[in-house]
């Protein structure tokens, strides 16, 4: 267990989604990761307890009929190079023809690519040279598995989801790990720079986009909480990264300094809403009314009775 396997609305539509089941949802979105894409998904590779966080967390946001796919892309312990193999890509386009409905990859990957070099201690020697060339690996990989999703249909989009900071001092109680004298400091601007990275990556790529985290729980969950800025978001990133990569995790959110607890999840599930899924799944549901005849653009045509139902 000391490898990898680390990173390895309202109460109406809450209740109907429990009757349904999310086995009775349209699925929309494909798990895909690693041990922090397990906390999302009742369906994945590990023996660990986890629920169906993303899709409930979808439910109170008014899309209870948004269902998630996580039991072959959500895995404990991978790696981006793990991924980027032939027969796991083929994974990937395996479930995306599975469930041709899904047009969203909730993607998590990169930790453990990072926490194996920390933990061999090639990052405790390595130049600033060898660190970005290490980077510009982990994100070919990460390339490769996006433009594989991506290729299967053209309306199929892909949220790269970063980490918040890890707590180096939990993990190295918790799993016996050997950061080889890097400080928490210095474990948290490696994951910053591999993670300025993702975003430039995402830039590049039609169809993808990238929600930064950084901060996000020191500024939910720190002592005083708000007291570090909170991590910029798309479209400019400013600031970024948000929070301050001297401090950790704060403790109370994770028993091994590495896995974020459900409540810390949701707050940077939050992020993913407020700036991508909000506007992806309401423009869905437009689409879809569109498709079944009705056309709201020609709503200002029609004489309406003169009172409000739901005044604002």
């Amino acid at each position: 267990m000391k490898k990898l396997a680390v990173l390895g609305l309202a109460a109406i539509c809450i209740f109907a989604t429990a009757a349904r089941g999310d086995e009775a949802k349209t699925k929309r979105i494909l798990i895909l990761g690693d041990s922090w894409t397990t906390a999302l998904t009742a369906e994945n590779r590990d023996p660990i307890p986890s629920q169906n966080l993303l899709s409930d967390f979808l439910a109170e946001k008014g899309f209870p009929d948004a269902g998630t796919q996580g039991a072959m892309t959500a895995w404990g312990g991978r790696r981006a190079s793990h991924w980027a193999q032939p027969a796991n890509l083929a994974t990937i386009v395996s479930e995306l023809e599975t469930y041709p409905t899904i047009d969203i990859v909730h993607l998590i990957i990169g930790g453990n690519d990072l926490l194996g070099k920390a933990l061999d201690g090639t990052l405790s020697v390595a130049t600033e040279t060898q660190r970005q060339a290490i980077w510009d690996g982990v994100v070919a990989d990460i390339r490769t598995i996006v433009e594989t999703a991506l290729g299967v249909r053209d309306d199929i989009r892909v949220l790269l989801c970063d980490y918040d900071y890890l707590n180096m001092a939990q993990a190295e109680t918790f799993w016996g790990m050997n950061f080889h004298g890097a400080t928490n400091q210095q474990l948290n601007e490696w994951f910053v720079e591999l993670g300025q990275k993702k975003l430039e990556l995402s830039q590049e790529i039609p169809r993808m986009e990238y929600v930064q985290n950084w901060g996000t729980l020191q500024y939910w969950f720190g002592d005083p909480a708000q007291a570090v800025p909170y991590p910029g978001q798309a479209p400019d990133f400013e600031p970024y990264p948000g929070g301050d990569p001297a401090l950790p995790m704060p403790e109370q959110l994770s028993p091994d300094g590495i896995h974020p607890n459900i409540d810390a999840h949701r707050k940077m599930l939050d992020n993913a809403f407020n700036a991508f899924y909000g506007a992806w799944l309401s423009e869905a549901e437009e689409d879809e009314d569109s498709e079944n005849g009705m056309d709201y653009s020609e709503m200002t045509s029609l004489q309406l009775p003169a009172f409000r139902c739901c005044p604002h």
